[in-house]
């Protein structure tokens, strides 16, 4: 018989398991249109994530930004729609504006 070397095995369990959420809520938010829940749970997640689990800093840092970019969009969308369609309405509480 030969004595064959014993290789370690590596784990294939997550082991940041925030981080893993926190990318696939950012990434989720970006491909599935305007909302607020989804980056902002996103965001939460990944700063958990980079305060508790330091393999994951990587995923969480691009779910961050991701879910802050999206959050960003969301409310630039939301100020451009309140601008055009509820300027209307607002001018009408003004006294001498409404037509």
């Amino acid at each position: 018989m030969t004595n064959r070397p014993v290789h370690a095995t590596v784990p294939t369990t997550v082991r940041s398991p925030l981080a893993v959420w926190s990318l696939v809520l950012g990434l989720a938010s970006i491909g599935f249109g305007f909302t607020f829940v989804v980056p902002i749970a996103g965001l939460v997640l990944g700063v958990l994530s980079r305060r508790r689990e330091p393999e994951g800093r990587t995923m969480a840092l691009v779910g961050i930004v991701s879910s802050v970019v999206m959050l960003a969009g969301t409310l630039v969308a939301l100020a451009i729609g309140v601008a055009v369609v509820g300027g209307a309405g607002l001018l009408a509480l003004i006294p001498g504006t409404a037509g």
